[in-house]
C-alpha cells in the first residue's frame, strides 16, 4: 500500500494494535484503517513457533500462551475469531525448591512451606488482597496511603510483613515470572493496582478452574494476531518497517517510517510498549508527563524455554510437571542459584509431550551473560533435580531471551519503580490530541495479558471511533471507554456520553429511588401530622388530666 490518507493509523502490529484497527473497522465499516509494525511478524510478545515433536512438527509458544474463563476480553475475541482452547495440564504432584535447596511435593494451590512459613505467606497474602482491594484501578492516588506505598518497593513491604525464608522465596519466584522483575524493582502500588486488575494474585498463579493459566489456545497464541490480520486485510498491515516520526498538526497526523514511508491519518494509535515510543520523534513532542513516565517503566526481564520429549516421564511419575523455585543452591560455579524459577506441563494439543520453564528477574539477566551452551546445561542441571536425569533427552530444545527480542526490549509487562505511579495513573491511558493509547499497559482488567491488550485495544479504538462518529457506539460501549476518552471530553462532557451514563444510572436506580421518594413522603407526612395535632394540643383549653 503506498502512500495515503487514513482515518486511523495503528502503530503496533501486537493484539492490542491489532484488535484496535479491528475494531475501527467494526464499527466503521468503511474506515480507511493502517496498521504499522517494526518486526517482521505480527503478535508481539506473542509468538509460536515450530518444534519438533514426538508426533513431528507442531507450534509451541515462546511468548504469551495461556488464557481463563476469567479473562472475558480474550474468550470472547477467541470465539469471534473461531479459535480453540485446551486445558492445561494439572494432574499429579507439584514440586517446590523454596526456603532451601531441598525438593518437597505439593498437591494444594499454595507450596508445601513449614509451619511457620505458611502462616507468615498467608498472612502477607491477606494483607495485600486486603489492600489491593481498596484501590481505585482508574484513581489508585485516591486512597490516603497511595503516596505511602508508592514510595516503597513490594522488597519493602516484605520486609515488613514476612519474616520466613520459605515465604519470602514464594513471593520472590512469583514477581519474577509474573512482571519479570525483582521484588525491589517495582513499586508497591503498582503491584497492588497489577493484582487487583487480574482480581488477586492467586488468579494470576494459578492452573486451576478460572485462573489465568486455565487454557491454552489451539495453533499457539500467535493465532489470534494472525486472524486478526487476516479479518481486517493483509495489504493493511505493514511489517518490517518501524515507525520513526510521528508530526501532529490540529486536523492530523503524519507518520514516517524507517523505509520513507509516509501516511496521514485524522488519528493514531499507539499500541507498542511505552519504552518504544523512546525511539521514535514526535512533533509537538509527547507531554512532559508522558516521557517522565517511560522513564520510570521499564520491561521486565525473562526468558522462555521449550523442550520436547518422546513421553511424558514426569506424568508417568505422578507429576504434573510444575515446579517454583527461588533457584536452590548453585548448578553452576559461576552463579549461586539455579537459573529456572517456574515450569509448567507444555504438551500440545495433539499429545506432544513438552516442558515450559522461565527464567525472570535478575537470574534471566544473570545468566543471559552467559553462552548458550552453558546456559543450557544449567537449565538441564536445575530441571534434572526435580524431574531426574530423563530431562536430558529432549527431541527439541528452544529458548527466547524477551530482552533480546527486537522492538520488544522485555518481557512480560512494563512495570513502574518506586515512585513512579503518580505519572502513570494520570497519563497511560490519557490521549494526547490526536494520538491516543493503547497497549495492554493501559488496560484496567488483566494488563500485561492478552486478555489486557485486547480489552485497551478495543476501548482505544472505540474512544478514536467516539471523535470520528459518536452515533457509531452503544451507550454501553461509551461507558466502557470513559478512562481512554480525551480529557476535555471527561471534564466538559460530551453530550451523547453524559445522555447514555445518566440514562443508564436513571433506569438502573429509578425503582430504588421512587420507593425512597416514597417512603420519604410518607414518613414526612406522618411525622408533619403527629406534630401538627401535638400542637394543637397544646394550645387548647381541654383539661386532659
Amino acid at each position: 500500500m503506498g502512500d495515503s490518507l487514513f482515518d486511523v493509523i495503528v502503530i503496533g502490529g501486537g493484539i492490542s494494535g491489532l484488535t484496535a484497527a479491528y475494531t475501527v473497522k467494526k464499527k466503521m465499516p468503511h474506515a480507511k484503517v493502517i496498521v504499522l509494525e517494526g518486526k517482521d511478524r505480527v503478535g508481539g510478545r506473542t509468538h509460536s513457533v515450530p518444534l519438533v515433536g514426538n508426533k513431528g512438527v507442531h507450534r509451541w509458544d515462546m511468548g504469551g500462551q495461556w488464557v481463563g474463563t476469567c479473562q472475558t476480553h480474550v474468550m470472547r475475541m477467541l470465539g469471534e475469531l473461531g479459535l480453540e482452547t485446551y486445558p492445561q495440564y494439572t494432574a499429579g504432584q507439584k514440586l517446590q525448591q523454596l526456603g532451601g535447596s531441598k525438593v518437597t511435593s505439593y498437591s494444594s494451590d499454595i507450596p508445601s512451606l513449614s509451619f511457620l512459613a505458611l502462616v507468615d505467606l498467608y498472612w502477607h497474602m491477606a494483607k495485600t488482597d486486603w489492600y489491593r482491594r481498596q484501590i481505585s484501578i482508574t484513581d489508585p492516588f485516591s486512597h490516603p496511603r497511595a503516596n505511602e506505598w508508592d514510595a516503597i518497593s513490594l522488597a519493602g513491604f516484605m520486609d515488613q510483613t514476612l519474616y520466613t525464608r520459605g515465604a519470602r522465596d514464594a513471593v520472590e519466584a512469583a514477581c519474577r515470572v509474573v512482571l519479570g522483575c525483582e521484588p525491589s524493582q517495582v513499586s508497591f502500588l503498582f503491584y497492588l493496582v497489577y493484582i487487583h486488575m487480574a482480581d488477586g494474585l492467586e488468579k494470576l498463579l494459578e492452573t486451576k478452574q478460572g485462573a489465568a493459566q486455565e487454557f491454552r489456545i489451539k495453533g499457539g497464541a500467535q493465532e489470534i494476531s494472525l486472524k486478526l490480520m487476516k479479518s481486517i486485510g493483509e495489504d493493511a498491515v505493514r511489517l518490517a518497517d518501524p515507525v520513526i516520526s510521528v508530526n501532529q498538526t490540529d486536523k492530523a497526523v503524519e507518520v514516517t517510517t524507517a523505509s520513507g514511508w509516509q501516511g496521514s491519518a485524522s488519528f493514531v494509535i499507539m499500541a507498542t510498549p511505552p519504552k518504544a515510543m523512546e525511539y521514535m520523534k514526535f512533533e509537538p513532542r509527547l507531554s512532559s508527563v508522558r516521557e517522565n513516565l517511560m522513564k520510570f517503566m521499564p520491561m521486565g526481564s525473562l526468558t522462555k524455554i521449550i523442550l520436547t520429549y518422546e513421553t511424558a516421564f514426569w506424568r508417568e511419575a505422578g507429576l504434573s510437571g510444575e515446579i517454583v523455585s527461588n533457584g536452590g543452591g548453585p548448578v553452576l560455579t559461576s552463579c549461586p542459584k539455579g537459573p529456572v524459577c517456574l515450569s509448567y506441563d507444555a504438551t500440545s494439543e495433539n499429545g506432544s509431550p513438552a516442558l515450559v520453564a522461565f527464567l525472570g528477574g535478575d537470574l534471566a539477566v544473570a545468566y543471559a551473560e552467559m553462552s548458550a551452551k552453558v546456559r543450557q546445561e544449567a537449565v538441564l542441571e536445575h530441571l534434572s533435580i526435580f524431574f531426574g536425569p530423563q530431562v536430558r533427552l529432549f527431541l527439541d530444545y528452544a529458548e527466547k531471551d524477551w530482552n533480546l527480542e527486537p522492538l520488544s526490549w522485555g518481557s512480560p509487562v512494563s512495570l513502574l519503580t518506586p515512585g513512579g505511579m503518580g505519572l502513570y495513573s494520570s497519563t497511560v491511558r490519557r490521549p494526547e490530541g490526536r494520538l491516543h493509547f493503547a497497549g495492554t499497559e493501559a488496560a484496567t482488567i488483566w494488563s500485561g495479558y492478552m486478555s489486557g491488550a485486547i480489552q485497551a485495544g478495543e476501548a482505544t479504538a472505540m474512544s478514536v471511533v467516539h471523535r470520528i462518529s459518536p452515533s457509531c457506539l452503544s451507550h454501553e460501549e461509551l461507558e466502557a471507554v470513559i478512562p481512554f476518552l480525551a480529557q476535555d471530553h471527561q471534564e466538559k462532557g460530551d453530550a451523547n456520553l453524559v445522555f447514555s451514563v445518566l440514562m443508564r444510572e436513571k433506569k438502573k436506580y429509578a425503582g430504588y429511588g421512587w420507593w425512597v421518594l416514597s417512603a420519604g413522603l410518607g414518613l414526612g407526612i406522618v411525622v408533619g401530622s403527629v406534630y401538627l395535632a401535638g400542637l394543637a394540643l397544646r394550645k387548647s383549653d381541654i383539661d386532659w388530666s
